[in-house]
Order: C-alpha cells, then sequence, then structure tokens
C-alpha cells in the first residue's frame, strides 16, 4: 500500500491514540517529502475524510516537521476543510430543523435515517460533511409529506449546470424510479447560500434494495421509531437495532451498486467509519442480541455481515469477532461481487484493500447503470 494511503487509514479514526500519532509522525518523518500531496488530498476527499482529517492534522500539529521544512504542505486546506464543514452543518441544521417541526406537526409518519442519528456519534459537527435528510416514509403517505415539503419551497427536480434552477424531470424518469426503485425522486429547494448551494430531502420506502432478498414492513419500522435529538430539537429515528441493520444495508448497498460504483462513491471509508462507531456505541449484549434478532426476522443477515466483514478488516477493535462470525454464511463469495442489486452481477478481481484505493474501478465494471437521473 502506499504511504499517503497508510496515513490516510491511520488519521480515518475519530480519536488518535498516542501509539497512532507516533507512528503518523515517523511515517511523515521518512517518507513525507516523497508523498505525493496532490493523490494524498484527493483519496482524504473522495472517501469523504477530509474535514476529520483536517482535524487531526491541525490539532495534533502533524505539520510540523524539520525547522523550516513542514511535513504536511499547505496545511491550512485541511483546517479550512474543517472550519467550512462545521460552519455548513449549522446552516443545514437550521433548514432541517424547519423540516422537522412541519413534518412532525403537520406530516404523517416517518423517521430520519442516517444523517444526524450518525452524525452524533462523532461529536463535532465539522468531522462529517452532510448533504441531504434521508427519511422513511410509507408509499401512501408521500403525496401528503410532499405537501408538507412543497409549503416549505421543496419539489421534485434536479440541478442545471449553474445551480441556480431546478429543471423538471423527464416522465420516463419518474416512470422508471416509481416502479423499479424504493426511492422518490429527492425534493429540493435553492439556498443559494455560500456554503449550501441548495437543499435536499431523500425519501425512502423501503430500507432494503428492491433485489434483496431482506424485507420488512415500513409501517412496522416506523411504528419501532424512537425520539432522537437532531437539529437542535428531538424527532423520530428508527429504533437502534433498526438503525444499525439500515447502516450496514447502506454500505452493502452502496458499495457495489453500478450507479455508485460509476460515479466513485461506492467504497468511502467514512460509510465504514460510521459503522465502525455504531459498532462502538453497541455496549451491552442484550443490544446485540437485537441486531442478531432484527436481522433475522428480516433476512438480512448477509447484508450485515457484509458491513461487519470489511469494518472489522479496517477497524478491529469496532467489532466483536463474536459478532462477526454469527453473521458469517456459508457462502462468501458475494463479498467480491458488485452489481447483485442491479440484477447484472459481476465479480472484482482484485481484494477489497487494493480496490478501496483504486480510481479505476468504474472501468473495471462489465455493464452500467439503467438509473435515469434527470
Amino acid at each position: 500500500m502506499r504511504g499517503e494511503s497508510s496515513l490516510l487509514l491511520a488519521l480515518a479514526r475519530l480519536v488518535l491514540d498516542e501509539r497512532t500519532l507516533a507512528e503518523c509522525r515517523a511515517l511523515l518523518a521518512e517518507h513525507g517529502r516523497k508523498f505525493d500531496w496532490g493523490y494524498f488530498i484527493d483519496r482524504a476527499a473522495r472517501h469523504r475524510l477530509l474535514p476529520l482529517v483536517g482535524r487531526h492534522i491541525t490539532r495534533h500539529r502533524l505539520f510540523h516537521g524539520e525547522p523550516g521544512m513542514p511535513a504536511i504542505p499547505y496545511h491550512w486546506v485541511y483546517e479550512a476543510a474543517y472550519l467550512a464543514t462545521r460552519d455548513r452543518a449549522a446552516l443545514l441544521a437550521e433548514e432541517y430543523g424547519q423540516v422537522i417541526d412541519a413534518l412532525t406537526t403537520h406530516g404523517p409518519a416517518f423517521a430520519v435515517r442516517k444523517g444526524p442519528t450518525v452524525s452524533c456519534l462523532y461529536g463535532d459537527p465539522g468531522l462529517r460533511r452532510s448533504n441531504d435528510l434521508d427519511l422513511l416514509v410509507d408509499r401512501a403517505d408521500l403525496p401528503a409529506l410532499a405537501e408538507v415539503l412543497a409549503s416549505l419551497g421543496y419539489r421534485e427536480g434536479w440541478l442545471d449546470e449553474g445551480g441556480t434552477r431546478l429543471l423538471d424531470y423527464r416522465r420516463t424518469t419518474r416512470m422508471f424510479w416509481q416502479v423499479n426503485l424504493p426511492n422518490a425522486l429527492p425534493l429540493v429547494k435553492l439556498a443559494n447560500r455560500e456554503l449550501v448551494e441548495s437543499y435536499r430531502v431523500d425519501i425512502c420506502f423501503d430500507i432494503f434494495p428492491a433485489r434483496s432478498e431482506a424485507s420488512c414492513s415500513t409501517i412496522e419500522m416506523l411504528a419501532g421509531s424512537v425520539p432522537f435529538p437532531m437539529f437542535g430539537r428531538v424527532g423520530p429515528a428508527l429504533g437502534p437495532a433498526d438503525r444499525f441493520i439500515d447502516l450496514c444495508t447502506h454500505l452493502h448497498k452502496e458499495s457495489t451498486s453500478l450507479y455508485y460504483i460509476e460515479n466513485g462513491s461506492d467504497l468511502e471509508l467514512l460509510k465504514f467509519h460510521d459503522v465502525a462507531l455504531a459498532a462502538l456505541s453497541i455496549t451491552e449484549e442484550k443490544e446485540w442480541s437485537a441486531v442478531r434478532a432484527a436481522a433475522s426476522r428480516y433476512r438480512a443477515d448477509r447484508s450485515v455481515y457484509y458491513a461487519l466483514h470489511h469494518v472489522s478488516l479496517l477497524y478491529p477493535e469496532a467489532v466483536p469477532p463474536v459478532e462477526v462470525a454469527h453473521f458469517e454464511p456459508a457462502d462468501t463469495a458475494y463479498l467480491d461481487e458488485y452489481g447483485t442489486f442491479d440484477g447484472r452481477p459481476g465479480p472484482w478481481g482484485t481484494p477489497f484493500l487494493d480496490r478501496l484505493f483504486d480510481v479505476s474501478r468504474p472501468d473495471r465494471v462489465a455493464t452500467a447503470s439503467s438509473i435515469p437521473l434527470t
């Protein structure tokens, strides 16, 4: 593995202990001058870790090297990424808090997915860049939910090239999403602010992909929602076990689906780190027992194992080995496959850790996504 990738993996943690810091400093002292820092920044951004890495570099003064020779050049770029993410999170919280208030007062049953329920694990809004608000709602309630969001300025559409207008989707695109996907087309509101181009609400009718063998009634899942602190107020979120299974399923889906592979967002360290933090937050046997029971009930064991297996490679301290072993199926060949949820499976020709930093992944798949986006 390249030294730049090794440094990024070391910094891809919420907290750096003294041993890890010493390893980072030794790596920088020995190889830093030969590092391709453009490569490092590119991979940190691709893996959505630039704000987290930025705070570590700034807070621990990892940029200090020999007198007159910084260990990390242009360290202010990393500091700026962290500070901008923190300020942007405040703007998003202001807007999405109003959305939660309006839906709680006037909307149908809903639950917030991912987003604030994951960000709280970081303890600092500047560490994890978020974009949209993810909601779970019963499909029959979409018109009522869309009506509330329309009163706040949200509508279906995609941004033009300048990012200043919303354009209508083609009829064929709307039909494809309605028939083939467990999601509605996103509802968007122009923001035109320095740090926020637009606000976006992504609406999901089922946390499991359309071709997944896993299933659960959305009404049942919403009935198990719990109050959760978010955006300065309390809103409904999925129950703890469902929340963890949702994260694992989301990771499995996006890591292997053609659409995400094509745009290079399939393998992002941030998603694995999210699951690692969520796993670390499960501190009692009864909580793991609830995850095991829910995964079995939903037949989601394969997605949970996909997530836990890969997280244990990157963050071995995060997942109890007994839990990884519990979910391991007899056949693990699917760990090195893509396109299953698209109905067009294919094998990867390289191991996971090699693929993780390989930006040519889109060129290695044998087929293309059929999801229309405009």
